[in-house]
């Protein structure tokens, strides 16, 4: 089950005795539990009837757990983040272990395993179990078990369309508002993002509030610098801006993220891929390609297959396919320390003057 399904059913329907959360978004997965927790215990009953635990217990220790009746309320629940009882079994990595292991580190019994198993098929009324984790084999009969018995949510990082509709819908949720020409540039940007923390998002609509002053709205300028911290969206406004040939501010994006730390292999991975989506973009527009067929290719929303036939009409086809060779030589020299920042700069110039 998908974030969305299960935030549905956690509002709507019965709950479930055991949840398996997985996946690389932390973020959703943190919603999702902290939903589980505000259906089934008050804030009084957190403080006697929920265990937080960071890692897995021995066996028999989770046994106990959700054998024990709750002392005050009418649910005992046991969360436990990072676990790794769903993980692929030890031997299957090489190790001759059974798969997981107590919190002194040795591997937990099979008979221990077998009686988590059943208890998991017949959970008491009072107790509930939430496991979180970043990776889950579904080969596991651990998982299975879940599965047929609890419910299993997955949460891998968000891209595209549900990237953007998640980000209005969290718009909508903070009650922030934006003008016009910043909403867009900021779906925009994150919808062209390969893959974004939600986390990070989070944090820069925290920081885009403090913009928001009474029923005003923020404005472009003040989310631009908001956002300029994240590579991502600096090499989508690098290309913003040497397309409207303003080369000063996109090399001071660029410089601003040196300074930050970020690597230049990174950063000239995240302009090589923007400049081969503009270089695609402009050879399907040579076809006869639209801005519906270019949306459909990118796997993006319309107006984003807009943007980019809008911004690679700004850049000369032939100087965009020679960006992509110098960038790949540049990545090559990169790596093997025969080149600096200074090449990446070298290239937004040449494709500046070639918009």
């Amino acid at each position: 089950m998908d974030y969305k399904a299960a935030m549905d059913h956690i509002a709507r329907e019965t709950l479930r005795p055991v949840y398996l959360l997985h996946g690389e978004e932390s973020y959703l997965l943190r919603r999702v539990s902290g939903a589980i927790l505000d259906r089934t215990l008050t804030p009084e009953e957190r403080e006697m009837n929920l265990t937080v635990l960071d890692r897995d217990p021995a066996l028999s220790q989770l046994i106990g757990l959700l054998e024990t009746a709750p002392f005050f309320g009418e649910k005992n629940v046991v969360l436990i983040r990072q676990s790794q009882l769903t993980a692929a079994a030890r031997k299957e990595r090489g190790e001759d272990a059974a798969a997981g292991g107590d919190d002194t580190g040795k591997p937990q019994s099979a008979a221990g395993e077998e009686r988590l198993l059943k208890l998991l098929a017949n959970m008491p009324e009072c107790s509930m179990l939430i496991l979180m984790t970043a990776k889950a084999d579904k080969r596991r009969k651990i998982y299975k078990t879940i599965e047929k018995y609890g419910m299993v949510v997955e949460a891998p990082p968000l891209k595209g369309k549900e990237l953007r509709a998640w980000l209005t819908g969290r718009l909508a949720e903070r009650k922030l508002k934006l003008a016009p020409d910043a909403a867009e540039y900021l779906l925009t940007a994150v919808s062209l993002m390969s893959q974004v923390s939600l986390d990070f998002i989070e944090n820069e609509l925290e920081k885009a509030a403090l913009h928001q002053v009474g029923p005003g709205a923020v404005s472009l300028a003040a989310l631009q610098q908001t956002l300029s911290a994240a590579p991502e969206i600096s090499v989508f406004a690098m290309l913003e801006a040497l397309s409207q040939k303003q080369l000063a501010e996109a090399l001071g994006l660029l410089e601003a993220q040196l300074a930050a730390g970020e690597h230049p292999i990174k950063l000239l991975a995240l302009l090589a891929r923007q400049v081969r989506q503009l270089w695609q973009t402009r050879m399907l527009a040579g076809k006869g390609q639209g801005s519906r067929e270019i949306a459909e290719y990118f796997r993006v929303p319309p107006f984003i297959g807009e943007k980019l036939l809008k911004q690679s009409r700004s850049f000369d086809g032939e100087k965009l396919k020679q960006a992509l060779l110098e960038l790949a030589d540049a990545d090559r020299d990169l790596k093997s320390g025969r080149a600096s920042a200074l090449a990446l700069e070298r290239i937004m110039i040449d494709l500046c003057r070639g918009c």
